[in-house]
């Protein structure tokens, strides 16, 4: 099957190939198992009424953290996915199962895990990778006027991707940071399409306050993304690709054995598919339990 590029792709944020917003991770000395939601809504070519599209993606993930051994933590994500692409003539949607990730990290330093924390400072280091699995469907009829026939409107990538990753988080008193930045590395698929690989990482600010058992903790931070050109058959695409920088703002509710969580984002800086393809809204809602 011939592999065809009918319209922009932006590799960035919304499609089976963006990076991930991994939010606040609550107590990251203990296990945790839970499902998120993340809303995407791009425009493409807004100021031409015949080109115009509208791509809204929902995306529902299983997602799991554990420690199979000491300093050692495996994170899981599971993804089921839901999008749609809107045009002046019609409307085409795809769903299903989309592109598993595993990613293994070793706590360098955890004070939580160590037993060395103070009342007042909490801090961890870890360092890690993982892989992203081609779970996703990567293949559609280029010729099928139901189906979007673009590499960046698939379930998944079609290719076996690796990540490496770090995170840092810092506490104290009331007062906090969370960080993480990771490099994606893609690889070429069996249509011989091959996304460009990413560095995409986020820093959250926060703080914690009390409300008899209940805490809850708003947070301020800075999302962002690169991605590098697309390659097709080997041949560089030059309208792949770009980058995106996005202001955050959350509310997470902690329980004893519980975590809830939103997270909205809006663009402060972006340029993808060479400014034909713009982020209008992107919404993240999270809920976990711990063990």
């Amino acid at each position: 099957m011939g592999l065809g590029l009918t319209g922009y792709a932006c590799d960035i944020c919304g499609c089976a190939n963006s990076g991930s917003y991994y939010g606040i991770m609550p107590q990251s000395h203990k296990s945790m198992v839970g499902i998120r939601y993340n809303y995407m809504h791009f425009h493409t070519h807004p100021e031409n009424t015949i080109l115009a599209t509208k791509e809204t993606f929902h995306v529902a993930e299983i997602y799991g953290r554990f420690f199979p051994i000491r300093r050692v933590q495996v994170m899981a994500f599971v993804p089921y996915r839901f999008d749609e692409q809107v045009t002046s003539a019609i409307t085409k949607k795809n769903s299903g199962l989309g592109d598993v990730t595993v990613l293994a990290n070793y706590n360098l330093f955890n004070s939580l895990m160590d037993g060395t924390s103070s009342p007042d400072r909490v801090h961890s280091v870890m360092i890690g990778g993982g892989v992203k699995a081609p779970t996703g469907k990567f293949r559609y009829d280029e010729n099928d006027p139901l189906q979007v026939a673009n590499a960046n409107f698939q379930l998944g990538t079609g290719s076996i991707d690796f990540i490496l990753n770090a995170f840092y988080s810092l506490q104290w008193n009331k007062w906090g940071l969370s960080s993480n930045i990771s490099r994606k590395f893609n690889t070429t698929n069996s249509e011989d399409y091959r996304f460009g690989n990413q560095l995409f990482g986020s820093v959250d600010f926060f703080r914690t306050f009390k409300l008899g058992n209940l805490s809850f903790m708003p947070s301020l931070g800075i999302y962002a993304e690169h991605a590098e050109h697309g390659k097709q058959r080997g041949q560089i695409l030059d309208i792949t690709g770009g980058t995106l920088i996005n202001g955050a703002a959350g509310l997470n509710f902690f329980g004893e054995k519980w975590t809830f969580g939103v997270v909205a984002q809006t663009p402060l800086h972006q340029k993808s598919a060479s400014g034909h393809v713009f982020l209008k809204d992107r919404a993240m809602a999270q809920l976990a339990f711990l063990f």
